[in-house]
């Protein structure tokens, strides 16, 4: 960790006083009124133009809602509370947090409710695109968080948060937990749950770590606080049993990634020389669909069947939409 205090310290008064830091994550501190009102109309706003965003498919507006969202706010509060052993800042972290979800995903849950004509969830890249969270969304999470928890600390480099807003998923994936919800997805509901959660414990981590080697941890003890080992343990025992569902999800990509490689090479033998071609081979759900079009009649499936199910196995749903609109399942 040597090297990264040097890097936060640049071997000059760079470091941001953990006072000035406590007073931009705690509501508790300071201008508590202005503060409170700010977070609540930011996050607001930015629940309702994520599920906005996520319904209409529009990724700029989806992009608004992270930069004007707030909600990293109470999570880097969490993980500096944690470090400096500041309980009643800790507790009105996490509780903000919890209303803030709360809060984010009640208006995605009302957005998706009363939305007359949208597109299908099953299609939606906003919605598909957030719900299946692999061990690559984690480090990744992680690595953002650091980002975030440096720009923090560091006097100079403050501009770049806007920038580590647009790069980890919050608000708009409340709003996805919310619509999901309100369509009666469970599933897809859970998914983006527990992106959510990787996010929350990836920055927390991250800025544990950062606000440790900024020595935010050594002030805290010299004005006479008491920093404890518990949290710490709670936190890494939480990323432990994420750990679970996001190793389980990167082993069912990997798995669908192997199926749909076959399917894809099987489809394009099978139209090789008729004058059919393939037009996509992709994972709808649970199931894979080969798209096809081509003139007159299209070629026997027996083939196509026999060399797909050699490689696939029979509980996944594989079919054939032709460009008539023929749906046939092999």
């Amino acid at each position: 960790m040597g090297w990264l205090t040097r890097a936060i310290d640049a071997g000059g008064d760079y470091r941001n006083p953990l006072d000035d830091i406590e007073d931009d994550l705690f509501l508790t501190t300071g201008a508590r009124r202005a503060k409170t009102s700010q977070f609540w109309v930011l996050l607001v706003l930015a629940s309702l133009i994520a599920a906005g965003g996520v319904l209409g498919d529009s990724t700029p507006a989806v992009i608004g809602a992270m930069i004007v969202a707030p909600l990293a706010t109470p999570i880097y509060g969490v993980a500096l509370a944690t470090v400096t052993g500041s309980r009643r800042n800790l507790g009105a972290s996490l509780l903000l947090l919890a209303e803030g979800v709360a809060v984010n995903i009640l208006l995605g849950f009302l957005a998706g409710v009363i939305t007359v004509s949208r597109m299908p969830l099953d299609v939606n890249p906003q919605i598909i695109g957030r719900t299946a969270p692999t061990l690559l969304d984690l480090a990744v999470a992680v690595t953002v968080g650091v980002a975030g928890s440096f720009a923090l600390v560091r006097r100079d480099v403050s501009n770049i948060l806007a920038g580590v807003a647009i790069a980890i998923s919050l608000v708009p994936v409340l709003a996805v937990v919310g619509i999901t919800l309100g369509s009666g997805r469970l599933d897809l509901a859970w998914g983006a749950f527990v992106l959510f959660l990787t996010n929350a414990a990836a920055i927390i981590v991250a800025g544990v770590v950062v606000f440790t080697a900024a020595g935010y941890e050594r002030v805290a003890t010299e004005r006479g606080q008491h920093p404890r080992r518990r949290a710490k343990i709670l936190i890494a025992v939480f990323v432990i049993v994420l750990l679970v569902p996001l190793g389980a999800a990167s082993l069912r990509t990997y798995r669908y990634e192997r199926w749909i490689g076959a399917t894809t090479d099987a489809s394009e033998q099978w139209v090789s020389g008729t004058g059919w071609r393939v037009e996509s081979v992709k994972q709808e759900g649970g199931d894979i669909v080969i798209t096809a079009v081509g003139p007159g009649d299209p070629p026997s499936v027996d083939g196509l069947r026999e060399a797909v199910r050699s490689k696939v196995p029979r509980r996944i749903d594989v079919s054939i939409i032709e460009g008539s609109g023929t749906t046939t399942d092999l």
